[in-house]
């Protein structure tokens, strides 16, 4: 539940689109929109490792109801146009509070589920993901075209007070820890260096950057592609963007389903895969109804993602599952970073769809890495 009021206002203005057609609206070009896009993978990744270590040995309800309320203190902030050439400032501070909420509930669900069913609450776990994620585009994009962006941040600083405010009445007690850590600052360098000494442990981070400096990250330059090369208007934009992710919420608890009982690894890379053959299909779209479709069946082919991080949760040590979900957080977030820039230089030095091809690439370096992983 947490996790959807936290995704619903990200993407309702931050994550969705109505951020990078707002940036557009103020006159800012790709470039410059690839580093401000940037600037919020850079708070994501700085701090995700960080939290997750943190949740491995202090309260996780009172993290993730102080994380809520730091998000929504920042969101109005956007609303001020002389703070502009502060955006990268303020994108920063965003993924900094945004990502403590992530690795935080990775480890509540890895350390509160059965070995024999991670697969399906991990997708499960990916669902509520996907839910915020399916419903703040189309409101974002319905409050933005009938009183203007700001009130599109207004409404994701409201959600976000909501959700610290309901989860911190409703939601006390057991804070899904394993058990409570004393350790010294030193500690966490040897916990790091235990994890990364796990070969399989390594090689899912590498697969993961891959994943995530392939779609996901175009899907920052997404909402302007549409617009610009395509001829989509705002709401369109918004319903594609909520009906490929609301086909996610169909085809991820499915999918974990199916990785417990048959194999997870056949699933990733046929979603790999997948990926690779969608991203390339992007690149012959020149219809609205055809992006539709290439977005729709994109994100279900890149629902393989929450299997890789059941498969992290099966190679990693137990008592470092706030650590190891953090810096799978990291790697995501490297991605994340990776492709903007690579997408904006592309994008301005050559021709917008090319972005595409390279995503193609990229991904597959994904089934490199897969077949080298051994659980």
């Amino acid at each position: 539940m947490l996790l959807l009021f936290r995704n619903t206002a990200w993407s309702l203005s931050v994550s969705g689109p109505v951020l990078p057609l707002y940036i557009r609206s103020l006159g800012i070009d790709i470039v410059d929109w690839s580093f401000i896009a940037t600037a919020h993978a850079v708070g994501l990744i700085v701090f995700e490792g960080l939290w997750g270590t943190i949740s491995d040995r202090i309260d996780r309800n009172r993290m993730l109801v102080g994380a809520l309320i730091c998000m929504g203190l920042v969101f109005p902030f956007y609303t001020v146009k002389s703070l502009v050439p502060y955006f990268v400032v303020l994108q920063f501070a965003v993924g900094a509070f945004a990502v403590a909420i992530g690795p935080t509930t990775r480890a509540m669900v890895a350390d509160g589920s059965p070995e024999e069913s991670r697969g399906f609450y991990m997708s499960v776990w990916f669902t509520f993901f996907t839910l915020g994620s399916m419903i703040g585009p189309i409101l974002g994009i319905y409050i933005a075209d009938l009183m203007g962006y700001e009130y599109a941040f207004y409404a994701s600083a409201a959600v976000l007070l909501l959700g610290a405010a309901i989860f911190g009445v409703f939601f006390r007690g057991n804070s899904g820890k394993v058990a409570p850590k004393e350790r010294g600052a030193g500690s966490v360098w040897q916990d790091a260096t235990t994890l990364l000494s796990v070969p399989s442990v390594t090689l899912i981070f590498m697969l993961t950057v891959s994943i995530f400096t392939g779609m996901p990250a175009v899907r920052a330059f997404l909402p302007i592609y549409a617009a610009e090369e395509v001829g989509m208007s705002n709401v369109s934009i918004g319903v594609m963007l909520t009906i490929s992710s609301g086909l996610q919420l169909v085809v991820m608890p499915v999918l974990g389903r199916l990785s417990d009982r048959f194999s997870r690894r056949l699933l990733i890379a046929a979603g790999l895969a997948g990926m690779f053959t969608m991203s390339m299909a992007f690149y012959l779209v020149e219809t609205p109804l055809q992006l539709v479709l290439a977005t729709t069946a994109i994100s279900i082919f890149g629902c393989v993602s929450s299997l890789v991080l059941a498969t992290l949760s099966k190679v990693a040590p137990r008592e470092l599952s706030g650590m190891a979900m953090g810096m799978y957080g990291s790697f995501e977030d490297l991605g994340l970073i990776i492709g903007p820039v690579i997408y904006g230089l592309i994008w301005n030095g050559y021709e917008p769809a090319l972005i595409f091809p390279a995503a193609a690439v990229i991904s597959l370096l994904g089934l490199v890495f897969l077949s080298r992983i051994r659980e």
